[in-house]
C-alpha cells in the first residue's frame, strides 16, 4: 500500500500493481510507515498526514537519520521508531535484488515502545533483500554524519577543478571531461573499489597507474593534516547543526541561493562545454 500525491509517482505506483492512497487514507490504515519523501518536505508531511494517524504500537521506519537527529521530527513516544538506510540509490535496490545480490543497509532502533522494534527492523531488512549482502547496526546520528559527509566531501568540486586545471594548461574540455568522468572509466573503477576495496583494486591497474596513486600524488604531511582540518570542519558543521540550519533558511527564502548558485555554475565555460559534449555523445 503507497501513500502519495496524486501525481506521476502515484500513477506509477497504480501500474505496478501497489494500492495507492492519498497519505492520510495511507498512515491510517497501515502498522508500519515508511517515510520515503525527501528530507526537506518529510516534517511538513509527518505533522500533516502521518502523526494525527499514528496508533499506539505503529512502527515509524525512517531510510535516513536526518528529520529525527536533528529533532526536525519528534515521533510520539507510544510508536516504534526504526532505521532501515540503504546504502544504495533507490533504483539500485530494487536492481541488486533482482540480480541475486541484495544491497548493504546501516540499521538502528530509535525508540522501542513496543518491546519488538528490533525484530519488525531485521524482518523489514530481510523483505527489501537487504540482509542478502548485511545490514550493520548504527544509529540515526551515526547514519546521518556519514551520509552528509559523503555528500560534502567535496567529489563533484574536485573534479571541476580538475577539469578547469586541464583547460588551464592547454586540454580541450572534451578530452579533459572525458578523461575524468564522461567515458565511463570511473564508473568502471568504481565497481573494482566495491568488489576489491579502495587499496587492492590498484592490482587492476597498470603499475604505472598504482605508482601514481598511491605514492606520487600523496599530499606531504602538511597538506594532508590541511586537507583532514578542513574535513573536521565539515563534520563539525554537520555535527553542531550548522548545515541543517542553513538548509532550512534557503528552504523558507523559497531556494533562492541554491537557484542562484545554479545558474552561475551554468553560466561558466565548464557547464555549457559539458552539455555540448553530451549532445555529440547522444546522451542529452
Amino acid at each position: 500500500m503507497v501513500g502519495s500525491r496524486s501525481d506521476a509517482s502515484a500513477d506509477k505506483s497504480k501500474e505496478d500493481g501497489f494500492e495507492t492512497l492519498p497519505l492520510s487514507d495511507a498512515a491510517e490504515k497501515a502498522d508500519i510507515n515508511f517515510m520515503l519523501v525527501p528530507d526537506e518536505v518529510m516534517p511538513a508531511v509527518y505533522a500533516e498526514h502521518i502523526a494525527p494517524n499514528l496508533q499506539p504500537g505503529n512502527v515509524v521506519n525512517f531510510a535516513s537519520g536526518y528529520n529525527v537527529h536533528f529533532k526536525k521530527i519528534v515521533p510520539q513516544t507510544d510508536v516504534d521508531v526504526i532505521m532501515l538506510a540503504p546504502r544504495m540509490v533507490g533504483q539500485g535496490v530494487r536492481d541488486t535484488v533482482v540480480a541475486g545480490v541484495g544491497f548493504p543497509s546501516l540499521v538502528a532502533v530509535h525508540q522501542d515502545a513496543s518491546g519488538n522494534a528490533q525484530n519488525t527492523l531485521i524482518a523489514l531488512a530481510k523483505a527489501i533483500g537487504s540482509t542478502k549482502m548485511g545490514v550493520i547496526e548504527s544509529s540515526f546520528e551515526e547514519e546521518t554524519i556519514a551520509d552528509l559527509f559523503n555528500e560534502h566531501f567535496g567529489f563533484l568540486h574536485a573534479v571541476r577543478q580538475g577539469v578547469e586545471v586541464l583547460v588551464e594548461k592547454g586540454v580541450s574540455y572534451e578530452a579533459a571531461i572525458l578523461e575524468l568522468y564522461a567515458s565511463g572509466e570511473m564508473r568502471e573503477i568504481g565497481q573494482y573499489f566495491v568488489d576489491h576495496g579502495l587499496f587492492e583494486q590498484l592490482k587492476l591497474h597498470s603499475r604505472t597507474s598504482a605508482f601514481g596513486q598511491l605514492a606520487w600524488v600523496r599530499p606531504n604531511e602538511a597538506a594532508e593534516k590541511a586537507s583532514k582540518d578542513h574535513l573536521r570542519g565539515v563534520i563539525d558543521k554537520i555535527n553542531d547543526g550548522t548545515f541543517a540550519d542553513k538548509w532550512d533558511e534557503v528552504q523558507k527564502d523559497q531556494m533562492k541561493e541554491f537557484a542562484q548558485t545554479e545558474a552561475d555554475l551554468k553560466a561558466q565555460p565548464f557547464w555549457q562545454e559539458e552539455i555540448k559534449l553530451y549532445k555529440r555523445l547522444g546522451r542529452l
